[in-house]
């Protein structure tokens, strides 16, 4: 028979337990040291690195995404604020503003057109077509990062999908469900009828009007009912895409 254990006994394993536990924080603590070192080496080998860049980190967009990559990975935001050093360094607080201010006067000017809805490639494009000569290139990364500073305002500024296209909404709604569904179904032909969510989503005719009604409201669709059999529906935001040229290009 086993021999019971003791208080004697159980002291002796509270002991042992705490000194284990006491061993293991202080190895932990180290450990932690360590690595909060090798992370400060990191950043200041970094700021060496943009320092000896700055002209290519500004001129080529693919390698300052991929500068701004390894700020990300070991825990700075170049972004976090303006003033801050590695956003001065890196020359990103100015051109995010920059491009985050003619942002806000592209959606502005083409809202009456597109309802607040623009696809991101068109949007890049019009970026390119005002700027400076001679200004930064600048790239879909680009135009997300300066999008993710404008949440301050409240504006509604944020990205959206619809399928596989890639959307700048501008205005304060929420996109619901059933809006979202019939956009991606008409992402490839920029055009949707009734008859065409009916059968390709089987909803019925109340729900498709709601939606329908809905979007036409909201300016993300126009009504094209000059067909002979049935009204077509049509997204503006998705034109460019569908012609290869913005609808408006003068609506800089």
């Amino acid at each position: 028979m086993r021999k019971a254990v003791g208080i004697g006994g159980l002291r002796r394993q509270e002991a042992q337990r705490l000194a284990l536990s006491k061993k293991g924080n202080e190895l932990a603590q180290r450990e932690i040291a360590k690595l909060q070192e090798q992370i400060s080496t990191m950043k200041a080998n970094l700021e060496v690195f943009v320092r000896e860049h700055q002209r290519d980190i500004r001129n080529n967009p693919a390698f300052r995404v991929q500068v701004q990559r390894m700020c990300q990975l070991i825990g700075i935001d170049p972004l976090a604020s303006r003033k801050g050093y590695m956003a001065e360094l890196l020359g990103v607080g100015d051109f995010y503003c920059e491009i985050g201010i003619q942002i806000i006067d592209i959606c502005l000017a083409t809202r009456s057109i597109n309802g607040g809805l623009i696809d991101i490639e068109e949007l890049r494009e019009r970026l390119i077509r005002r700027r400076l000569k001679g200004s930064e290139p600048v790239v879909v990364d680009d135009i997300k990062r300066a999008i993710s500073q404008l949440s301050p305002l409240k504006g509604g500024y944020k990205i959206v999908s619809f399928g596989g296209r890639k959307m700048v909404q501008s205005v304060a709604r929420e996109m619901n469900a059933d809006t979202s569904t019939v956009l991606g179904l008409a992402q490839q032909t920029s055009k949707f009828t009734k008859s065409d969510v009916k059968v390709a989503l089987g909803w019925d005719l109340y729900r498709i009007d709601t939606c329908v009604d809905d979007m036409l409201r909201s300016g993300i669709v126009w009504i094209d009912d000059q067909n002979s059999t049935m009204p077509e529906y049509w997204v503006p935001a998705f034109f460019s895409q569908l012609s290869g040229t913005s609808l408006n290009a003068s609506a800089l």
